[in-house]
C-alpha cells in the first residue's frame, strides 16, 4: 500500500506539469546551438578565404612580411622548385624567383573550395614574361596559365602544407610562339 501511495502521488504530480513548456526549452536549446555552430563554421571559413587572400597577394604586391603570420614554423610545399628547400625560405625563393622572371600578375582566383581544414585554389593568371624563364630570355609577352592550388591548415589558423601544379609547359608553349 505504501508504495502504491507513492506511485499515485508520482501520477499525479507527472500528469499535472506542463510538459509542452519544457519540449519548446528544449527546442529553443537546439534551434540557437545550431545557430552558434553554424555561426562558428562560417567564421571559420571566411578567415580561411581572408589567409588565402593574403597569401596570393604576396605574388601582386611582393610583400614577404606577411608570410609568417599565415604560414606555419614547419611550413612544407610539394612539389618544391630544384634546389629550392620544400619550407618558408623555399616559399620565398620561389616568390622572388617568380618575380623575377615574370611581372605584372593579374587574373582571378575561379574556385575556392572550402573544406573543414583544406582549402583548394584554382586560377587563371596572366603575367608578362619579363626576366630569364625555362631557358628563354626575356619577350614581353603576356602569358596565361591555370594553376592548381591545395592548402591545409593547421589548428591554429595557419597553413601548414602547400600542394601546388602550375601549368610551366602551356607557359613554356606562349614564350616560345612565333608571333603571327
Amino acid at each position: 500500500m505504501k508504495y502504491l501511495c507513492t506511485l499515485l502521488t508520482l501520477i499525479i504530480a507527472l500528469s499535472s506539469c506542463n510538459t509542452k513548456t519544457a519540449d519548446i526549452n528544449i527546442e529553443k536549446e537546439k534551434e540557437i546551438a545550431v545557430t552558434e555552430a553554424l555561426k562558428k563554421i562560417e567564421d571559420d571559413r571566411q578567415y580561411k578565404l581572408d589567409v588565402i587572400e593574403q597569401f596570393y597577394g604576396v605574388f601582386q604586391t611582393g610583400d614577404m612580411s606577411v608570410l609568417p603570420n599565415i604560414l606555419a614554423a614547419n611550413y612544407t610545399q610539394y612539389p618544391s622548385d630544384p634546389g629550392q628547400t620544400p619550407d618558408i625560405d623555399g616559399m620565398i625563393k620561389h616568390m622572388e624567383m617568380f618575380g623575377s622572371m615574370f611581372s605584372e600578375l593579374s587574373g582571378t582566383k575561379t574556385h575556392i573550395l572550402v573544406d573543414k581544414d583544406l582549402v583548394q585554389v584554382r586560377g587563371e593568371w596572366e603575367v608578362t614574361h619579363s626576366g630569364d624563364a625555362f631557358g628563354m630570355p626575356k619577350s614581353g609577352k603576356r602569358i596565361k596559365f591555370t594553376a592548381f592550388d591545395l592548402h591545409h591548415f593547421n589548428a591554429d589558423g595557419k597553413i601548414d602544407t602547400t600542394w601546388h601544379l602550375e601549368d610551366y609547359w602551356g607557359m613554356y608553349a606562349q614564350m616560345t610562339a612565333n608571333a603571327e
